[in-house]
């Protein structure tokens, strides 16, 4: 009788035990699936839900988004062109610290240093499900393809860029990359889609975004089946270059917009229907992921990869410059964060300064992933300050350098004010919550901030400067020559007497 009473003593343990386990895992939070969103050459103004949008822009579901969560109007990358930024985005780190601070060529063979831990590579290890549509940029063969940097799934393209329409893409069933030569871009915008290792033939007639997002909604099937959650870099390479937009979506855009439609036949109205096209596809998105039952615990994060390129359809208002410059136009972009099953603001704006280095140690906070060691990391985990509003930044500086011809174009933004230099050596200083486009030079008045403002970046320098460039783009650009004739990196030109060469 004893014996019978110890096993019914040891079965109700267990199941009260076994009850309260049951009930701290409702009470547990599950590791959110989060797709990042990266466009390619969006202008500030060019989305509906940032302050001062353009009148010609039509971006209805990403604003519906956006209003369900919190927009950024102060984020930055690292670098105003494609390649080196999608780099920093995705290893934490300024591109120039491992030599990858200029576009890397078609057909070259080089790729961002395989000793650098990618997001998804932690990602991955935490068990998720991994995935890349779009475009790549980052290398091509072997080690540096997406499959071996963390990616489980791949769709997209490897190069910087593409063409929209399928009828002009290379049959995959002769399309041999070997033959083409280093920077051969007219070749490399054709190339047939690639699905991790494989080359694939697609239907005629076919638009490039619409083909991503396909790919996007059958990740997302795939993923749906795995108790484990996901994480996607939607790399979209719209509205890059070239500009080509479908004729239904100009006139449905048009139809919303009537008489604020930009010109007919203009760069602007292509331009502006490629970006109403990617908010069509997003919105295919989202209605899947609400069909899975997983919109709840998905985070969006939504982000262009540089300033916008202006003579290109792009605009930057109130921004001075563009894509390339180290003005607020080059590197200073749209963001919204989208993340219902979260604490986060809805319908709220973040103005603090954010970079995208601090995407990595965030994401991975969230995943509950480990980071190893010796990875080295430029950004922050920002998720307690975007929840409380609080700045991550306070009197610290973002900053971003861009090698042109004998100069680094170089911005520096601190708080609320910006330091500019053209790489000549003079430099000019100017407070963003007066004057964001950057007019009215107060550099004399501030020359204690401008010392330390300098200083910050001329420091970070010292950590790359005698390190030569793994890559320099496609040969015919003459950036490595260029490189040499001018003695680059040049710090000593853009700093002046401040800077010394580190021992």
């Amino acid at each position: 009788m004893k014996k019978l009473t110890n096993s019914l003593m040891a079965i109700l343990v267990l199941f009260f035990l076994g009850n309260i386990a049951h009930a701290d895992d409702k009470d547990k939070s599950p590791r959110p699936n989060i797709i990042m969103i990266v466009l390619d050459d969006l202008g500030y103004a060019d989305m509906g839900f940032m302050p001062n949008s353009a009148k010609d822009i039509y971006t209805p579901n990403l604003d519906k988004l956006a209003s369900e969560g919190t927009v950024f109007t102060s984020a930055y990358v690292t670098h105003p062109y494609c390649g080196p930024s999608r780099a920093g985005i995705l290893t934490g780190r300024m591109p120039h610290v491992f030599g990858a601070q200029f576009n890397l060529a078609a057909f070259s063979g080089f790729g961002v240093a395989k000793g650098e831990t990618f997001m998804s590579d932690v990602m991955q290890q935490a068990g998720y499900h991994t995935g890349i549509v779009g475009k790549w940029h980052l290398g091509e063969e072997g080690e540096f393809h997406p499959n071996e940097r963390g990616f489980d799934y791949f769709y997209g393209f490897l190069g910087g860029g593409h063409e929209y329409y399928s009828n002009s893409w290379l049959p995959a069933a002769t399309y041999d990359p070997s033959q083409y030569k280093i920077g051969q871009y007219a070749k490399d915008y054709h190339r047939p889609m690639m699905k991790n290792d494989t080359f694939l033939e697609t239907e005629k007639g076919l638009f490039l975004t619409d083909v991503l997002t396909d790919a996007t909604l059958d990740f997302l099937d795939e993923s749906a089946k795995d108790d484990e959650p996901f994480f996607l870099y939607l790399s979209y390479n719209a509205p890059h270059t070239p500009l080509q937009a479908k004729e239904s979506d100009i006139e449905d855009m048009q139809k919303h917009l009537g008489k604020n439609a930009a010109e007919k036949g203009s760069k602007r109205l292509t331009y502006t229907a490629m970006v109403y096209n990617v908010d069509y596809n997003v919105k295919r998105i989202v209605d899947r992921l609400e069909a899975n039952g997983e919109l709840e615990n998905t985070m969006i994060v939504f982000i262009s990869d540089n300033g916008g390129k202006t003579t290109a359809g792009a605009d930057n208002t109130p921004l001075q410059g563009k894509k390339g410059d180290a003005y607020e136009g080059g590197f200073r972009v749209p963001m919204f964060v989208y993340y219902p099953n979260s604490k986060l603001e809805k319908g709220g704006t973040y103005t603090h300064n954010i970079s995208t280095l601090d995407f990595f140690p965030t994401f991975a906070g969230l995943a509950g992933a480990s980071i190893p060691k010796s990875k080295i990391l430029d950004g922050k985990d920002v998720w307690t300050n975007i929840i409380e509003k609080t700045d991550p930044r306070k009197d610290e500086s973002i900053y971003v350098m861009r090698h042109f011809n004998a100069n680094n174009r170089t911005g520096v933004v601190r708080n609320n004010y910006k330091l500019y230099t053209d790489g000549t050596g003079e430099w000019q200083l100017f407070d963003l919550t007066k004057d964001i486009g950057e007019t009215k030079d107060i550099s004399a008045k501030n020359k204690k901030l401008v010392s330390i403002m300098k200083n910050d970046v001329n420091e970070w320098s010292y950590t790359w400067e005698e390190k030569r460039p793994e890559f320099f783009d496609a040969p015919h650009y003459n950036f490595e020559m260029k490189w040499d004739k001018f003695n680059m990196p040049n710090l000593e030109r853009t700093f002046g007497d401040i800077h010394k060469k580190s021992k």
